[in-house]
């Protein structure tokens, strides 16, 4: 499901980077660069949670490779928006998606270590409790 998920965002990017620019890019300085960012980290939260899902055995190295899957698409997006009138290929979108690609590893790491530390102190916690329950009910 997470992979239609992310299969329908990079199809959403494609279609919204084959139509010309929204008006609000030309009126505010520096948006387009925010909305790579967002769409390019959400592409690398999406990725990155795949990823891990289905890397049982920890044998791919998932943070690196999701930031450069992040990167290649991109790379595609840019190579595509040259042949879109109204739309130009800019290296500093290409910029824009690699740093959002990688705040949301960055992200997701953090929360990843997040989680196992609160499951750690909720198992140290039950552990304590039930033998304090054990001791206290002989």
């Amino acid at each position: 499901m997470l992979g239609l998920l992310v299969f329908s965002w990079l199809v959403l990017i494609y279609v919204e980077s084959s139509q010309p620019p929204p008006k609000i890019f030309g009126q505010i300085p520096g948006i387009d660069k925010v909305a790579h960012f967002v769409a390019y980290g959400l592409l690398g939260l999406m990725l990155a949670t795949l990823l891990n899902l289905i890397n049982h055995y920890k044998k791919i190295p998932v943070l690196p490779l999701v930031v450069c899957l992040v990167v290649l698409a991109g790379l595609f997006d840019e190579a595509h928006q040259a042949f879109v009138p109204g739309r130009n290929s800019d290296s500093w979108d290409l910029l824009a998606d690699f740093c959002g690609g990688l705040f949301s590893v960055l992200l997701f790491t953090i929360l990843k270590n997040q989680t196992k530390l609160l499951k750690s102190c909720s198992i140290k916690t039950i552990n304590y409790q039930l033998t304090i329950d054990l001791i206290t009910s002989k």
